[in-house]
């Protein structure tokens, strides 16, 4: 889904040549660490290996730190569009409801 939204270009390339704030991206700004979180969950109650609970905060940490480098380049590339698109949209746990 994120693919769509960015192209397949960018998303092989990595380089955006704008920001693409439509579809998954008009609810979290980073929809694939956030799934990335979701199936790490949801396999570990598949598979009932509850002990794999216990990597999910070293997981979550290490994702955020990853999307805060992201960022930092984000904003050095677009600048204030970005610093507006990111006080509008959630980092990786969407809200629920918008205001």
């Amino acid at each position: 889904m994120g693919v769509k939204e960015v192209t397949l270009k960018v998303a092989e390339t990595h380089r955006p040549e704008k920001i693409i704030s439509t579809g998954v991206y008009n609810r979290v700004r980073h929809p694939q660490y956030m799934g990335a979180l979701l199936a790490h969950f949801s396999i570990s109650i598949l598979l009932s290996a509850l002990y794999s609970f216990l990597l999910t905060p070293l997981m979550f940490i290490y994702l955020y730190l990853l999307a805060i480098k992201e960022e930092e380049e984000l904003i050095r590339e677009f600048g204030p569009s970005y610093e507006e698109y990111r006080s509008r949209v959630p980092m990786l746990i969407p809200k629920i409801r918008n205001n």
